[in-house]
């Protein structure tokens, strides 16, 4: 019995409570995962060099941890264009393993209740696929599933594939006809994704997949790494919190909180469909790594507390899980020692023959509320069992006076090892919100007021008189410019809510002709929105300028507010919270900060 074998049985039971398996006609088995997921990321090649310097090696699948109960084969790709357009998989031979070999050990995942999925994309994909390769795209991804046995399809694309040519709308077409194709067997094929973060924001470029395969996919692991300055403003705690904020479970909690809502500009994915992405360790990406795994224990219970659990974890790449630092040291497949018995028995791995403290994640509380500090948590032994009645709880919560106030949790067992905990506890009131302040394009010598449509409103204060609404900043509509009004307003509370508006003074009354939500554009039409000339790079409808790869902002000699969904080249200039900053290559969904790839001007 290899190391491996004695780990799979003893959670196999387990596992395929998870899972549902059924037949079709040529007898080739699907495995469904419908409980929580560990997912992991394998490498179709050898060596991968780390960012660190450490090196990822060949694995075979039947090495791989049988905690990990979702693995992903990278990638499903076009190999060389001259040959065809239509993506596909070719095993990599240096692996070392014939097709029949392949075949087998996914067929052995799959007995143990494991599901073995293709990822398709990858960052060097470049896949272009057009209007008419539905079926055919769909028709490979069949061959693939019977000639290999895959249970499912994860959209891995990323940067400029994720928008090329009508890769939006062919390849979710091509999905639902596999995903029918086996329902009419039975059985489910499953669907995943794995968008970078940042592309998650409202009308971000994933959206048009994830509204497309609503109903459809199964769920969603986003990457949260790569991308060390973007994040998510919190009003709560009055500040931006980027994926490399110093206290990860910060970030970890608030992003989670945010896409799981829908909120703080972010697109909604259920939280029974959300398995959060992080790396394995510092060689597999750039940044995201989270160094104290309790950061992500206490953000996941936090989410599960307020009745939002998260499906699972992801992590690229069980390669990086099972390789070496530069110095040769090896990672020793920490990744899935922490995460796997978390994600499966939802309680952190005791650790030192100490206790463990569950239900203590940072916690948000209702300005007035009357906050329980014993909620939810509990602790647990392995020799003395349950020791919720032990725990002590150190420091306290003021709810009638917004602000962070941490409170230590601290359990000792039998033998006097002691764990000890802490929790901040986050007094919010909710801002007030400005209605009315969308930027605006007008003629010059015309007419404009500041506060026309203007109004505010507060969760707790309800319609907040317009008097009590500053406006800093003036608009000379005399003169062609670009004008920037700052709007704000305190409520009763003291929290204060404060929005930027750009007026744009144009002497181009004819123009390029506004741009029509409901007009049908061509590649090389031109509009003009919000002051700025656009030019059509394909046919579109419907897409806002701005926020769109299909609009190619042309030069207006003015310097406009960064946007996430905007591609920039070099040399182009936007502003970002007051400052302004210089693209120093392609970017588009990198946050500006005096770092790569923005510079200050």
């Amino acid at each position: 019995m290899n190391r491996k074998t004695a780990l799979a049985l003893s959670i196999l039971s387990a596992l395929s409570l998870g899972s549902a398996q059924a037949i079709a006609g040529n007898g080739q088995q699907l495995v469904d995962q419908d409980g929580n997921v560990l997912v992991g990321y394998w490498h179709n090649w050898c060596d991968g060099g780390g960012y660190q310097g450490g090196n990822a090696p060949c694995v075979e699948l039947t090495d791989v941890d049988p905690q990990y109960n979702v693995v992903n084969v990278s990638f499903m790709k076009v190999y060389d264009a001259a040959t065809g357009h239509i993506p596909t998989f070719q095993l990599d031979p240096d692996i070392g393993m014939s097709e029949e070999e392949f075949k087998d050990q996914i067929a052995q995942l799959n007995a143990q209740g494991r599901s073995v999925q293709i990822a398709l994309g990858g960052a060097d994909a470049h896949i272009e696929l057009r209007k008419g390769d539905e079926q055919a795209l769909a028709n490979e991804i069949i061959r693939l599933v019977d000639t290999y046995g895959f249970d499912g399809l994860d959209i891995d694309l990323e940067q400029a594939a994720i928008t090329a040519a009508d890769n939006a709308t062919v390849i979710p077409t091509a999905l639902i006809i596999v995903k029918e194709h086996y329902r009419s067997q039975g059985q489910n094929f499953m669907i995943t994704m794995a968008p970078e973060f940042p592309y998650l924001r409202s009308g971000g470029a994933y959206t048009p997949y994830l509204s497309a395969l609503d109903g459809y996919y199964d769920f969603i692991n986003p990457q949260f790494y790569n991308q060390g300055g973007d994040g998510v403003w919190v009003d709560e705690i009055n500040t931006w919190v980027p994926q490399n904020y110093e206290d990860q479970d910060v970030f970890i909690y608030y992003i989670a909180d945010s896409i799981v809502n829908g909120t703080r500009g972010y697109t909604q994915i259920p939280h029974e469909k959300l398995v959060f992405g992080v790396p394995a360790n510092p060689d597999a990406a750039a940044s995201g790594f989270v160094t104290d795994p309790n950061d992500m224990y206490k953000s996941l219970d936090s989410l599960k507390d307020q009745g939002q659990p998260l499906r699972g974890i992801m992590t690229w790449s069980i390669n990086w899980d099972m390789g070496a630092n530069s110095s040769g040291q090896q990672y020793n497949e920490q990744f899935v020692k922490d995460y796997g018995p978390y994600v499966h028995g939802q309680t952190p791995p005791p650790t030192d023959g100490k206790p463990s403290i569950s239900g203590i994640g940072d916690d948000r509380t209702p300005f007035g509320s009357n906050y329980d500090k014993m909620q939810g948590v509990s602790a647990y032994d392995s020799e003395d069992g349950d020791l919720t009645g032990d725990i002590t709880v150190t420091g306290e919560v003021d709810t009638h006076s917004v602000g962070a106030y941490p409170l230590t949790y601290s359990v000792t067992d039998s033998d006097n090892n002691t764990t000890e905990e802490i929790r901040q506890v986050t007094v919010y009131n909710t801002a007030p919100e400005i209605n009315g302040i969308n930027n605006e394009t007008i003629l010059v010598h015309s007419n404009f007021d500041p506060m026309e449509g203007v109004s505010a409103t507060d969760a707790e204060d309800g319609d907040i008189n317009n008097s009590d609404i500053q406006v800093s900043g003036e608009v000379n509509t005399n003169v062609v410019a670009q004008y920037t009004l700052t709007y704000q307003v305190t409520d009763a509370a003291g929290e204060t809510t404060v929005r930027d508006r750009i007026i744009t003074v144009t002497d181009d009354e004819a123009g390029s002709g506004t741009w029509d939500p409901e007009a049908i554009y061509n590649t090389g039409d031109q509009v003009l929105y919000k002051g700025v000339n656009y030019t059509a790079q394909w046919w579109t409808q419907g897409d806002e300028p701005g926020t769109n790869a299909v609009w190619q902002a042309e030069d207006d000699g003015l310097i406009h507010e960064w946007s996430s969904t905007q591609t920039y080249n070099t040399d182009d200039l936007v502003t970002y919270h007051g400052q302004t900053y210089r693209a120093k290559w392609w970017s588009q969904g990198n946050v500006p900060t005096d770092g790569d790839p923005w510079t200050l001007n």
